[in-house]
């Protein structure tokens, strides 16, 4: 596969906060530690703290998460290693999706991947350990139960609520039976394991297994009470809804949008097919939509007893990441790490090193049949981002040798009505606005006339028009960016996955055409 690289600017898809930070621009500097550069990885690892206990811990949960799985000797190292002092993780996050969900899910586990190893290679005295935070307590059900496969939607139908980590699979090999493409890896995982997060990891691992790496499943009461002290802050002092709308107003007045708003209180309870927010009363809690409700005395006793009801909402999450991992990088995409800039205060007062924040790698994969249409046209990639409408729009003017363009008319009219508006003033000042508007209606005249040719020269061209809407809907089916929307199982690529750890280099911070 070939890869053509363009700045995140030359796109139009990022947001003003993503663009600068990716350009340096000192004016972020404020809202994050350290930058995406090796230089910034070199101060992380000098800064960077975690205690033995933790550590062992650590190592501890994820030989029980493994045990009995068909591991690698590359994870089995990597989880040894993270038992060691001059090893550091470098964290993805994202849902259970079903079989993968979308392709941009694939290439946050390339990137976090290759960063580890780009990392590895510029500082070899120490370890870097690529590791995927599975979205096992995450209740958005609706999000992760689908998937599409050249554009036609594939559900899976449940009535399970709470945690999606601990869902029932049952349903799931009938809708994997219907899907097109190389699905062994998924009937596999389904046979030998009948909870989802169980599932997810056997097919990670089976697909990234041989790289290192490392499927971390936090719904764990061991990580819960090294967390404690931040729950327990939550409950009684309540003190990140503050300190979030904070850093929030001092983004927005940098000049940036928010992307989180924060909650009083930002726990759930968690609990078998529930999980559901906390709010206070008082010095009472409860848990809204259930008859669940707890004292002061009462909440205390069951943090010591059961920590694992305790769940962090997405402005605590990353806090709890970082609780438990020897964390120097998150990698995400725009709107995750939009929120991370949101939470520097947060890490601060908790006393914990902020990561650095590295953009996933984004990529526009162009297909076999989409690349000879392309080639045949004659089309330049960049105008590939662009609205349906001005893609075909350009392509058409762009080649109609001048022949749709009626500027030279309207430069030859704004003369002449400039030059009767001079006479006409001097006959009476008022006759200006007169001419002004004939000028005007005019000159809509003259846009709908070349309106109209345009509508005539596509008429005119219909087999360039029919391939130019084919390519489109190939690059944006429904209208949604390819990495957004397809899975991987509408790759025809063989070794797809290979040819991307080997193409996509996440410190050259580039959007990645792949052809």
């Amino acid at each position: 596969m070939d890869c053509i690289k363009l700045d995140f600017r030359e796109t139009g898809l990022f947001s003003k906060l993503i663009v600068d930070y990716v350009e340096g621009n000192p004016q972020l500097d404020s809202f994050y530690t350290h930058p995406p550069t090796l230089e910034g990885y070199k101060k992380a690892i000098e800064n960077k703290t975690f205690t033995s206990e933790f550590r062992a811990t650590l190592v501890e949960v994820l030989k029980d998460q493994y045990a009995g799985l068909d591991t690698s000797a590359e994870v089995e190292a990597n989880i040894e290693a993270l038992g060691d002092s001059k090893t550091f993780t470098v964290t993805t996050g994202h849902q259970l999706n079903i079989f993968t969900g979308p392709l941009f899910y694939i290439y946050k586990l390339v990137a976090t991947i290759n960063l580890a190893k780009s990392l590895k290679k510029a500082y070899p005295s120490y370890h870097f350990v690529p590791v995927y935070w599975m979205g096992s307590e995450d209740h958005d059900y609706e999000e992760i139960n689908h998937l599409y496969i050249n554009n036609k939607k594939y559900e899976w139908q449940t009535n399970q609520r709470g945690a999606t980590g601990k869902f029932n699979t049952e349903g799931l090999e009938e809708l994997l039976a219907t899907l097109p493409g190389r699905t062994q890896v998924f009937k596999e995982a389904l046979k030998k394991h009948s909870n989802l997060s169980d599932v997810v990891r056997y097919y990670v691992n089976a697909m990234f297994g041989n790289q290192g790496l490392v499927c971390l499943d936090a719904d764990e009461a061991r990580f819960k009470k090294e967390f404690l002290p931040v729950i327990k802050d939550e409950l009684f002092k309540e003190q990140s809804h503050r300190l979030v709308e904070e850093q929030s107003a001092a983004l927005d007045n940098a000049g940036y949008k928010q992307q989180l708003q924060p909650r009083e209180l930002n726990l759930f309870y968690m609990d078998e097919g529930l999980r559901e927010r906390i709010i206070k009363e008082g010095d009472s809690f409860s848990v809204i939509d259930t008859q669940l409700h707890f004292t002061k005395a009462e909440i205390t006793e069951l943090l010591k007893t059961n920590p694992e009801h305790f769940s962090p909402n997405v402005i605590l999450r990353p806090v709890y990441q970082e609780t438990i991992l020897p964390n120097i990088a998150y990698v995400g995409g725009p709107s995750e790490l939009a929120y991370w800039f949101q939470l520097k205060s947060v890490f601060n007062y908790f006393k914990l090193t902020f990561p650095i924040l590295m953009p996933r790698s984004f990529v526009m994969y162009i297909g076999a049949a989409a690349c000879k249409k392309i080639e045949k046209l004659g089309i330049d990639f960049k105008d590939l981002f662009l609205r349906e409408d001005l893609f075909v729009n350009k392509y058409i003017k762009s080649t109609a040798n001048g022949q749709l363009s009626l500027a030279e008319a309207k430069a030859e009219l704004t003369a002449l009505y400039q030059n009767v508006k001079k006479k006409a003033q001097k006959v009476d000042v008022t006759l200006a606005a007169l001419v002004e508007g004939e000028q005007l209606n005019v000159a809509k005249s003259i846009g709908r006339i070349e309106h109209k040719m345009l509508k005539a020269e596509k008429r005119n061209r219909a087999d360039e028009l029919r391939i130019l809407h084919e390519i489109y809907a190939s690059l944006y089916p429904g209208g949604v960016p390819h990495e957004r929307k397809e899975n991987i199982l509408s790759v025809d690529e063989s070794a797809f996955i290979e040819k991307l750890l080997a193409q996509l280099d996440p410190l050259d911070l580039k959007y990645n055409i792949i052809l």
